[in-house]
């Protein structure tokens, strides 16, 4: 006897019992990366009588399968699955080396499958005739192992070599090591056999694979595959996954969100907050309340933002709303938002790319008609970042031409090399940003020693204010030559930002609450006494609030499992796109997340973690998405102790790419 669930799986391994028939279903499904099938669930026992039809609802298939099918991570080497660069590239590998070799997945020249994945030079393009390729795997699973992979390379014509490569990076240290190297392919041949083996150390953060190539001529690679104890793995455990008593405690500190959608600008309905009352319970007193978000680009994350925003003014008093946007160039949109200046589309103008969506645009427009109904108690927009200089630099000469002319000409002289070639810093020797950062320090110190003069002679409270802005000019073009100085690895730009929101603070009433947006990594409070458990070692922009108010700094992040957002394609192509989210493996706070929306048939959650700091199995290192304005493939990397980053948790089970505006119209 045998059962078939049409092309889903089949029942097997009957046993007949008396009058009732046990069967175990077994499940396969065919991965898109690879022809073979591969388990995905069995022994799951049915009890039936001899005479029944068995019938296995789609639904139940489904939860099943998306529980499983990308419950870890992929490893695509055998390059059968695409980015979102179509052939150009294969998912998951990243150049190491940004060399004039053309690379592409090669769908005629191949071993097996669909495609190959090819390196080609002409040596008439340049000297530099260095590719490397990577992926990184991660190593929970092979700890204590020895790794082997293997596969083909078929070259032609090439006057180099093509070889595989093995490196790793420690947990203490980030930078990589190479441990092994295969035999170099040559000349033109056919495809053949290489191989390479690496033992895995529990100190070891992360393992990298590599493809090279060298030379003039071209190399194609194809049907590798990772075996150890001589079996062939197509994907790897990232984390052990949580226990049922574990997701238990999850599940009873988590608490439903029935929408995401705040109530419509132009519209006369009351949004019901029922689902956000636990918000106010951990919010407390806290004077700042930080909203993060595991990618740049997701419409929902936006829409749930836009919503704890009409909550927190309407319910919590908020006043302020922070974004992770230019100070001088948000300013823009407070304009708009206190007196109508403009419209709210071109208030927008300048704001980062992945802020210029209609989400943000409701937002403004929200905001806007809140302020016309209230206009005793208006709400502002406020931005705390200082990556720009120009219009800082611009408003400073502007403010000391009024207030200081003699003031003016000294400023100039200092200034003058970091406003002629401060854009382009990046390609400036560190002497020179030496040189600029030490010069706007002189400034800012000439400027503040003004301020009290000022202050005293000042005729009024606008004339006070616009002192007040005029130092801060100053102090915004100092933070962004010591951010150029300094370097990205610095998070001196987080410092920053901390710094220019307590500013904003200050120019405020001692009670005034703000609610601030910026990324999951900018918010984090980097509590844990172990710096290497904390997000940017405890250097994030959060982490320096948290220091400074104490308990009346709160983070939430937001984060999800599955899905699509809006991002540029590379750190150097900057076409923007839709791109996919990798399914949050097990192991990760997400896949828990996950499994407890199935089960309560909710659209996302709120994860309150006040407690959860007693407990070491919540407080380990755990897998984090990180997914910022760039595609970013697989994102889990990253392992922190999640309870003393956050103070909760705003979980959406699946996302959408944010609705990008034309600039046209």
């Amino acid at each position: 006897m045998k059962w078939t669930i049409q092309q889903y799986g089949e029942i097997k391994n009957n046993k007949k019992c008396g009058n009732k028939v046990y069967i175990t279903l077994c499940a396969t499904h065919k991965n898109k990366m690879n022809s073979k099938p591969k388990l995905l669930f069995s022994s799951l026992v049915y009890k039936v009588s001899q005479r029944s039809t068995i019938k296995l609802s789609l639904i139940m298939f489904i939860v099943f399968y998306q529980n499983v099918v990308y419950a870890q991570q992929i490893l695509n080497f055998d390059f059968e699955k695409t980015s979102i660069e179509r052939t150009v590239r294969p998912w998951g590998w990243n150049k190491k080396t940004f060399a004039a070799t053309e690379i592409s997945m090669d769908s005629l020249t191949k071993f097996e499958g669909k495609y190959s994945f090819r390196m080609s030079y002409d040596l008439a393009q340049e000297n530099d005739r260095i590719q490397t390729m990577s992926f990184g795997i991660e190593p929970h699973q092979l700890y204590e192992k020895t790794i082997t992979i293997k596969g083909r390379i078929k070259t032609k014509g090439l006057t180099g070599s093509a070889y595989l490569s093995i490196s790793n990076s420690d947990k203490s240290n980030p930078i990589e090591e190479v441990d092994s190297i295969s035999e170099k392919i040559s000349n033109s041949t056919d495809w053949q056999n290489v191989s390479i083996s690496f033992f895995v150390q529990p100190a070891i953060r992360a393992v990298y694979f590599k493809l090279h190539h060298q030379g003039e001529g071209t190399a194609w690679f194809d049907d590798f595959s990772l075996v150890v104890d001589d079996k062939e793995f197509d994907e790897v455990e990232v984390a052990d996954p949580f226990s049922k008593k574990q997701l238990e405690w999850i599940e009873d500190a988590s608490h439903r969100i029935v929408g995401v959608d705040a109530t419509p600008y132009d519209s006369r309905d009351v949004n019901s907050f029922d689902d956000l009352r636990p918000l106010k319970k951990l919010v407390r007193n806290a004077q700042i309340i930080a909203l993060g978000e595991s990618t740049h680009g997701s419409s929902e994350f936006f829409r749930l933002k836009h919503r704890i925003l009409e909550y927190s003014v309407k319910e919590l008093g908020v006043r302020i709303f922070g974004i992770e946007g230019n100070q001088l160039t948000v300013e823009n949109i407070n304009k708009y938002v206190l007196g109508g200046e403009g419209t709210a589309k071109s208030s927008m103008s300048g704001i980062f790319s992945v802020w210029y969506n209609e989400e943000v645009l409701n937002m403004i427009k929200w905001t806007r008609n809140y302020n016309d109904q209230h206009p005793d108690d208006k709400v502002e927009f406020a931005g705390y970042d200082m990556q720009n200089l120009s219009v800082p630099i611009d408003s400073l000469y502007g403010f000391l031409e009024k207030r200081s002319p003699e003031l003016l000409e000294t400023t100039s002289e200092l200034l003058k090399n970091l406003k002629k070639d401060g854009n382009k810093w990046f390609t400036m020797s560190d002497s020179i940003k030496l040189e600029w950062f030490e010069n706007s320090v002189k400034v800012l110190e000439k400027i503040r020693s003004h301020e009290h003069q000022w202050l005293t002679s000042a005729n009024s409270g606008a004339d006070s204010l616009e002192i007040n802005w005029g130092i801060q000019y100053a102090t915004l073009v100092k933070q962004f030559a010591e951010n150029a100085y300094r370097g990205f690895r610095s998070y001196y730009r987080d410092l920053a930002m901390a710094e220019n929101i307590s500013w904003i603070l200050s120019m405020r009433k001692t009670e005034t609450r703000m609610l601030i947006w910026a990324h999951d990594y900018h918010i984090s409070r980097g509590d844990h006494p172990n710096e290497k458990l904390n997000i940017y070692g405890g250097l994030s922009m959060g982490s320096h609030l948290s220091k400074k108010y104490g308990e009346s700094y709160k983070a939430f992040a937001i984060s999800t499992y599955e899905g699509e957002y809006w991002a540029m394609v590379g750190y150097r192509d900057f076409r923007q796109m839709k791109c996919p989210l990798h399914n949050s493996p097990k192991g990760t706070l997400d896949e828990a997340l996950h499994q407890i929306t199935l089960k309560t048939k909710s659209l996302g959650l709120l994860l309150d973690l006040s407690k959860a700091r007693q407990f070491t199995w919540l407080t380990k290192a755990t897998p984090m998405r990180f997914a910022n304005h760039v595609n970013i493939e697989y994102g889990y990397w990253t392992r922190y102790s999640i309870p003393y980053q956050f103070d909760g948790i705003f979980f959406i089970d699946k996302t959408t790419s944010a609705k990008q505006l034309s600039k046209n119209n």
